[in-house]
């Protein structure tokens, strides 16, 4: 799959909506959401990280059960072009995105048994200690990926320079980059600058697809600047039973993904 599969063919116009989940309930909603996407990930609490062999699995029997899913041969193709299943390759938490070779063996061992299943993408992004793009990391994942496409995630924002970052993402194959430009949120003014200088600049080789804030209040923002895929979790708190004792053993909050607010962002993008 190449950039140009993604923002040509009869369908060019329509705008994605991508969707984070952590939980088969997050992505049934999702789906039942009308969500062009889902980017499949563990602990969106830490930023998303690898999710289970099992939690994948699980979703792919759910596309298969409400006629999303291909049972074909091709084992990287869904029946429907707009209801993709994409990996997170992140094998733990911290912001440093800095991978000694364990970790690379542990990601490279993830992508090559994601691979055996029905998926279509892998959202992956490494850097050096000075925050420079991880050229050889990057290669070898993008390498094990193949012919799978595979998005650099928001890694790219702690890039010391964006534009220099993004021909890189661009030279190595990478056709997607996740953003929020930069900044906390991609709703922040100079977040939303840089979004859309980077897709004046670079829109027609790879997909800038802004995340982190995006939700129904201001995702028009996003395609106004002329972005044609938005990222968000369309999450909503959820009750959880309060235990007695807090030993710090995970967070005292969840959330999910709401079918109603998936619904309500996709016919918002594209009005």
């Amino acid at each position: 799959m190449s950039i140009n599969d993604t923002v040509s063919g009869p369908n060019c116009s329509k705008k994605k909506l991508e969707v984070c989940v952590d939980s088969l309930e997050s992505a049934i909603n999702a789906i039942d959401g009308g969500a062009d996407e889902l980017e499949i990930c563990s602990s969106l609490t830490e930023g998303g990280l690898t999710p289970s062999l099992g939690l994948v699995n699980e979703i792919i029997e759910v596309f298969k059960f409400k006629g999303i899913c291909s049972n074909s041969g091709d084992s990287h193709q869904t029946a429907n072009q707009h209801a993709k299943l994409n990996i997170m390759i992140r094998c733990r938490g911290g912001s440093d995105f800095c991978y000694n070779h364990m970790e690379m063996k542990t990601m490279l061992a993830d992508i090559r048994y994601f691979k055996k299943m029905q998926i279509n993408r892998f959202v992956f992004g490494a850097l050096t200690d000075n925050q420079e793009l991880d050229i050889q990391n990057c290669s070898l994942m993008i390498l094990e990926a193949s012919p799978i496409p595979v998005t650099f995630h928001r890694a790219f924002d702690l890039c010391n320079n964006p534009f220099d970052a993004m021909e890189k993402i661009i030279q190595l194959g990478f056709d997607r980059v996740l953003t929020s430009g930069q900044r906390i949120t991609a709703i922040d003014n100079d977040a939303l600058k840089l979004i859309e200088e980077l897709n004046k600049k670079f829109g027609t080789e790879i997909e800038i697809m802004p995340g982190s804030g995006v939700n129904l209040d201001n995702v028009t923002k996003f395609i106004e600047i002329g972005c044609k895929i938005v990222h968000s979790s369309c999450k909503v708190k959820k009750n959880i039973i309060k235990v007695k004792r807090d030993l710090c053993m995970g967070c005292s909050s969840v959330y999910v993904t709401d079918g109603r607010i998936v619904k309500s962002m996709v016919e918002k993008i594209n009005k």
